[in-house]
């Protein structure tokens, strides 16, 4: 009984996924097509992960429109560190979005769509979105480095990602401005 309140008590949704049935293509065009609709494909591997807010989910959205249910939750993020890439604009560090949950009432969601990253392994991953936007999926081709030697023939070496260039702190940039005015003033 105590197993079963445990169960209820940590409740988590768990959405099916359902990929569309692979056609009779062969493996490049299969790449060729993943790597056109994708907009970062890279390898790197997995570094980290934790749980953010502010990073809306579909499905936490819509039950709190269609039954004014207000639970806050946090969205499960999932930290990079990229080896190679071969689109997009790829720096040493990515960071993709999950649709898994924790909410504020001791729940959770995820779903069956979302890709099964364990820390410490390297993937092929073919992501979409924009920005600090970016997601995978299961139904992408997706997968770990060890087992995507067909894909990274296609694909080639690819090329080494780029630091990140640290963005000017723009307040001091205003107030480094202000004082040279001020000394030039007088």
């Amino acid at each position: 009984m105590a197993f079963v309140i445990c169960l209820l008590l940590g409740a988590t949704e768990v959405f099916a996924c359902g990929c569309p049935g692979s056609s009779d293509t062969n493996v490049s065009d299969e790449v060729k097509y993943a790597f056109q609709k994708s907009t970062v494909v890279f390898a790197g591997k997995a570094v980290g992960f934790e749980y953010r807010k502010g990073i809306p989910n579909q499905y936490m959205e819509s039950l709190k429109k269609d039954s004014g249910r207000q639970v806050d939750y946090e969205t499960l993020v999932v930290k990079f560190q990229v080896e190679r890439w071969w689109k997009g604009e790829v720096t040493t560090e990515i960071i993709l979005l999950t649709s898994e949950t924790k909410n504020s009432d001791g729940t959770g969601s995820n779903s069956g769509c979302d890709y099964s990253f364990k820390k410490g392994e390297s993937y092929l991953i073919y992501a979409n979105g924009k920005g600090s936007q970016l997601r995978t999926d299961a139904c992408s081709r997706t997968k770990l480095l060890t087992k995507a030697e067909a894909d990274l023939k296609i694909l080639g070496e690819g090329k080494e990602p780029v630091e990140k260039k640290n963005e000017p702190n723009k307040s001091l940039d205003v107030r480094a401005k202000q004082l040279l005015f001020k000394n030039l003033r007088g």
